[in-house]
């Protein structure tokens, strides 16, 4: 990879750029599945297929789900859709929050 970069440079074409973390993100939110159960207590489970790189988001799309679950879904298409109509909020918060990073 290091001597593509080089061979490039050489060449007068710049490497192809990293994308933005928002980028990543987002990609990384939209191939997200999310199981909600309970514990031997009742309390409210989440799991994640993955993470989305970002520890904060990851809670809210876990909230997000519990509060599908306590509302009444009670089936993987309708808590499925409930959480796909609140990632675009989610992530607009999250790259607020990076906007507000960069600036510092």
């Amino acid at each position: 990879m290091i001597a593509f970069a080089l061979g490039l440079a050489v060449q007068g074409v710049a490497p192809p750029a990293a994308e933005p973390d928002i980028v990543v993100i987002g990609r990384r939110l939209a191939a997200l599945s999310v199981t909600v159960g309970h514990d031997p207590r009742g309390r409210f489970t989440c799991g994640l297929s993955a993470s989305s790189g970002n520890a904060r988001l990851d809670e809210q799309v876990c909230r997000t789900a519990a509060n599908c679950v306590k509302s009444g879904a009670n089936d993987q298409g309708a808590v499925s859709a409930w959480i796909d109509g609140r990632k675009p909020a989610l992530l607009e918060d999250v790259r607020r929050t990076l906007a507000r990073g960069a600036k510092s």
